[in-house]
């Protein structure tokens, strides 16, 4: 049996993409949750597989909740920066049409450079969802100031930079997308 085959090349981008930002945007309030319920924060302590198995599931769902906030950023916010938006979001919908009977390699392109933005996307959103409980995490005296501002001010930074990088992204992957299309109805491209 060949361990390696359970492990698909979609999986690691789910990890990244969902996974992690889940957990990234819960960490400051499941630490708050555990820091005021002691007893709960015993028993997992004594319980790692129970603990491992609630942050998992905590951190998908939140991965989930987040994916689906950055759907909302990327039509409301990210797209708007388009140039040409109607002409873009026509080209999406012809775009999703196209039943590949030879992929291009640009496809494969496509696909790497999705993972990147959904990865700044979700990662964006999670950052902004965590600055509250960062700053609740102050405000209950855990942290000393100066590593709270810190944090704060680090997660700031780099939520303007991911929504940034996200928004170059989504340009990019217009682009892509619009390269394809032109040899859709060309050998070796017939769609």
């Amino acid at each position: 049996m060949d361990l390696t085959s359970s492990v698909r090349t979609d999986t690691l981008p789910a990890l990244g993409s969902v996974v992690a930002p889940g957990a990234l945007a819960l960490a400051p309030y499941i630490a708050l949750f555990l820091i005021r319920h002691p007893r709960v924060a015993s028993y997992f302590a004594a319980h790692e597989a129970t603990a491992l198995s609630a942050g998992l599931v905590l951190s998908i769902g939140g991965g989930f909740l987040v994916e689906s906030f950055g759907s909302y950023v990327e039509y409301y916010l990210l797209d708007r920066r388009h140039a040409d938006r109607p002409s873009m979001i026509r080209s999406w919908w012809r775009y999703l049409r196209i039943a590949w009977k030879t992929e291009p390699t640009g496809q494969h392109y496509l696909r790497r450079i999705l993972t990147i933005f959904k990865f700044e996307l979700n990662a964006f959103v999670a950052m902004s969802a965590a600055l509250p409980g960062m700053l609740w995490i102050g405000c209950a005296g855990v942290l000393q100031s100066g590593a709270i501002v810190a944090l704060v001010l680090g997660s700031g930074v780099t939520a303007v930079y991911l929504f940034h990088a996200a928004g170059q992204t989504s340009l990019l992957l217009a682009q892509i997308r619009a390269q394809l299309l032109e040899g859709v109805g060309e050998p070796p491209f017939d769609a």
